[in-house]
């Protein structure tokens, strides 16, 4: 195991399920007793103050060759959030795509799903990332895929951040939701009518990466975590991604001040997010 700490971001190589144990402060995980640590940019593992939040994008099924195979996603998803140090009010937000598969949509995420409730995490909500234009192809009879989902996990909900600028604030006048008969209610709160930002829409609305610049199967824009991290955390909080790829979420922390703990399990990938974090890192410091 690696471990580089570039600023307020700290980066593992190696597998999350023997890492995240060690974060926890119980041992060495359950897979490998022998795990010691390489110094690359910090000394041995030290535990930090609570996860604030996990923003990640894990991988699913074999839909890509991201190098190590995945013989078991449920035992993979259920290990990697069996063991973190979560705060109370800390938000999981996972990125996960469709698979169809004879004919069929397969809800290859329900029983991790159920296992997270059961070690209580709620399923508290579902977003939509807009990907733009859909794909080009022949897709069997289906609509062009545009979109991936974001699953919202949370013991305790907290404050949801007001970053998104608002063109036209609406008064006191506005409508406000419609009711179970059709009718629609006055805005509730008319005195915080007209504020310059809002709340972000349950549609995330980016454009896929569509360039393989990092030589990552699959890579996505720093804007899509940069939107999630800006709504559920603030200035320095922690933020973890346990399936780091090429450090697009660590990129998107140090853009916005937080701080970064990501774990990689592939060395290629670990060497381009320990880069491009750097950079990100370099052009903080050159703005402040």
């Amino acid at each position: 195991m690696r471990k580089e700490v570039i600023g307020n971001a700290t980066l593992y190589l190696g597998d999350c399920l023997e890492i995240l144990p060690m974060l926890s402060g119980l041992g060495d995980g359950c897979q490998n007793p022998d795990v010691s640590v390489e110094q690359g940019g910090g000394a041995d593992i030290a535990l930090p103050t609570r996860i604030d939040a996990v923003i990640t994008s894990p991988p699913y099924a074999q839909q890509r060759d991201y190098g190590a195979k995945i013989a078991d996603w449920d035992a993979l998803m259920c290990g990697a959030f069996a063991y973190f140090p979560a705060s109370d009010m800390c938000q999981i937000l996972v990125n996960l795509g469709q698979i169809h598969r004879d004919g069929e949509v397969i809800c290859y995420w329900e029983k991790w799903r159920e296992w997270m409730r059961s070690k209580g995490w709620r399923f508290f909500g579902q977003y939509v990332w807009d990907q733009g234009d859909g794909l080009p192809g022949n897709w069997n009879g289906r609509l062009a895929p545009s979109h991936e989902y974001v699953f919202h996990f949370n013991k305790q909900h907290r404050e949801t951040n007001k970053w998104v600028r608002v063109n036209n604030p609406r008064g006191p006048s506005g409508t406000g939701l419609r009711s179970a008969d059709g009718t629609t209610k006055g805005i509730s709160s008319p005195d915080k009518c007209g504020q310059p930002f809002k709340i972000a829409d349950s549609v995330i609305r980016v454009y896929r990466e569509m360039r393989r610049e990092f030589e990552h199967p699959a890579i996505y824009p720093v804007r899509f975590p940069q939107e999630l991290a800006a709504s559920f955390t603030d200035p320095l909080q922690i933020v973890l991604d346990p399936f780091m790829g090429s450090g697009t979420t660590g990129v998107a922390c140090m853009n916005l001040g937080r701080k970064f703990i990501g774990i990689e399990i592939e060395p290629k990938y670990f060497d381009i997010a320990c880069e491009r974090i750097e950079n990100a890192q370099r052009q903080e410091r050159l703005f402040v």
